[in-house]
This record gives structure tokens, sequence and C-alpha cells, in this order.
């Protein structure tokens, strides 16, 4: 809906409505991320809002996440927090399964404020990002989008796959990477919707460069410019041993030998490797690795394999089955993993003083 302008001179005029950013929701103090290293980057921090959960509508609560399992690893969290800090859009660019969402996610948790995912893509239209109208029985109702409905309350938007939507799309979605912190719906009436000042948009992509992404268009410069840009890469082996021991904890998984997860380690920094020097164009993040170790609970070793990589041309899986064969998985059986959680006084180095016995029997 437009409204006519009160200036005296340009009485005619209709100047858009803009929406202000909602009262919703009620901060209760700070949340510090503390940097990776005091020596390098100082001893301050970044502080963040941090809100009381049940001061959101149910429609806000149950979006807010109520638990993460997120391990810091080469300061991404507060390279994130401060883009978040200074008002600018983080860019993370990783492969895929590397934890990117799940960093976005944890910034929600933190600051116990609603998560919103959007995931864009090849198929995805302008009204994704602004919102479409829609019959609903004899009228034709605007339907605003989950970005739209998110952008004036508190909270963070993850925008997924930035990188891998039409250049249709990112022109209409520029305006939210801008200072301004505006969003305008022109398919609508032209109204103006103002961003709350605690709500946090984070955007990642995987990288165009990377042979298993071929397809993806690099960011017009304009866009890029607009970013601030993060790596993301694969977490070291000592923070990858700790992630596959929580999920195995938190999943009661008590029939996975704690010999397979080091085997498994190991075969995912061999599948690296062969997707490093373009010898295999998969992805082989810490999503897919937590996905093996799980279904090791139910299945045997090659099956398990399967149901995480069969889904790929004929050749690469049997390279994925060569390096898996690579390895001596059943050398032992006990102790399984749980076990060794429950008895060891530190089961993340009990762990990783295996691998070099299991390098030992790599053939």
């Amino acid at each position: 809906m437009l409204r006519k302008s009160e200036h005296p001179e340009q009485r005619e005029v209709l100047e858009p409505i803009v929406v202000h950013p909602e009262k919703v929701g009620k901060q209760t103090g700070v949340v510090k991320v503390a940097t990776p290293d005091a020596f390098t980057y100082g001893p301050k921090g970044v502080e963040l809002p941090k809100y009381d959960p049940e001061s959101f509508p149910e429609s806000d609560r149950v979006k807010i996440p109520k638990e993460s399992t997120f391990i810091d690893h080469d300061g991404l969290l507060y390279s994130v927090a401060v883009d978040l800090k200074r008002g600018k859009v983080p860019m993370m660019w990783g492969p895929s399964g590397v934890g990117k969402t799940q960093l976005a996610r944890h910034m929600a948790f933190l600051m116990q404020v609603p998560f919103e995912r959007i995931p864009l893509g090849e198929t995805s239209e302008r009204e994704d990002v602004t919102g479409h109208y829609e019959l609903k029985g004899s009228t034709t109702e605007w339907v605003q989008s989950r970005l739209a409905r998110s952008f004036g309350r508190p909270g963070v938007i993850c925008i997924d796959e930035w990188n891998a939507a039409p250049p249709a799309v990112l022109h209409v979605a520029r305006p939210v990477l801008d200072d301004s912190a505006q969003l305008a719906l022109d398919a609508y009436d032209g109204r103006i919707l103002l961003k709350h000042e605690h709500n946090f948009v984070i955007a990642t992509g995987n990288p165009d460069w990377m042979p298993q992404y071929a397809g993806l268009l690099p960011l017009s410069e304009a866009d890029a410019d607009r970013l601030s840009h993060i790596s993301v890469g694969w977490p070291e082996t000592v923070i990858e041993a700790e992630i596959l021991l929580n999920h195995i904890k938190s999943r009661d998984l008590d029939r996975v030998p704690a010999w397979q997860v080091v085997c498994g380690l190991m075969a995912w920094q061999d599948l690296r490797s062969n997707i490093d020097d373009g010898s295999l164009g998969i992805t082989a993040g810490t999503r897919s690795l937590m996905n093996f170790v799980e279904l090791l609970q139910y299945h045997p070793v090659r099956e398990a394999m399967s149901k995480v990589y069969e889904r790929m041309d004929s050749q690469s899986f049997s390279k994925v089955m060569h390096v898996l064969d690579h390895h001596n998985w059943d050398k032992y059986q006990n102790p399984t993993a749980t076990d060794l959680i429950a008895e060891s006084e530190d089961p993340i180095v009990e762990l990783l003083s295996r691998i070099s016995e299991e390098g030992d029997d790599v053939g």
C-alpha cells in the first residue's frame, strides 16, 4: 500500500510504506565470544546480545536451538562474531559437510534467538526472497517469504548456497547485504522493511573453483564486495575425533568399535587427499563421516560406506571403496567407542594414540 506525501509541494506523490522492526523478544544480557588467541587478537573478545527465549511467541520459540554440538576450530566462531558485531554479512566458503550451517545455527544458540535457514539453488526464484501472491478461495493474498518475515525480528538468518542462486535472485537479495539494512517488496506494494538491529544474516557457499562444484558461477563483484569472506576447511583430526565421540555418546551408538572410528578418521583423510589432488570429485565432510560412523551401529563396513557414497558414477564409487579396503577395519572389535568414552580419562587422546597403529596396518 502506498500513501500520499505530506509535503505541500508533493501531495499527489505516493510514497512506499516503511515497516519498522517488530518489538519482539527481550534482551537479558550479552554473550561474549572470546578471541582464539589473546596474544594475537587481544583479550577483549566480542559481545553479542542474548535473549530470553520465553519472551518470544511460540512460532519463534520453536526455531530457537535448544542445544548445539558445534566445536570451534580455526577461530571460526570469533571471525563470524566479529562480522555480526560490525554489521557485516559473513560469507563462509567451504565444501559440503564441513559445518558452515551448523556454525550459523550455533550463533543462534549462543544468542538464544530464532534460527531461519533459507536454502537457495538453481531453481530459486525472486519470490523466495520477497514473497508471492497466492490464491486463497476467491481472493488473492500476498504471502511474505520466510526471509522477509524474519528480517524485522531478532534472529539469525542463514542463506545457504548463496552462489547457487540465479543472478536475478541475487539481484533482489543484494539489499540484504547493504549497510542500509532494508528490503523492498517491489512485487507487492513497494513497502520497505527495516532490519532489526539484532537480526543477523550469515551466508554460505560451495567454492566454484573446486571440481566437484563445476557449474557454479562466481559471485559478481557487486555481491562479493559487500560480503566478508571466511574460508571453512575440514577440521583437524583432534577436532573431528571429538565431534565423532560426542555424536556416538549423544546417539548411544554402543556397538561401534573404537578401532573402526580410528579407521574412519584415516579413511576420510585419504578421501580428502584424493579430492585435493583432483582424482576424486566428491565431498568428504565431517557430516558424511558422522553419517558413516552412525551406520556402523547397524551395518557392516562396506554396506555402511555404500549408504553414504553409492550415489555417484561407478568409477568414483570404485575409488571410494578402494580407499575403504586400504584399511584393516576388523583388527579389533573391543573396546567399543562408548566403552572408551566411559572408561578413559581422556578418550580423545586415547583414540588418537591408535592412529599410528592403524597406519602400520595400511596395505
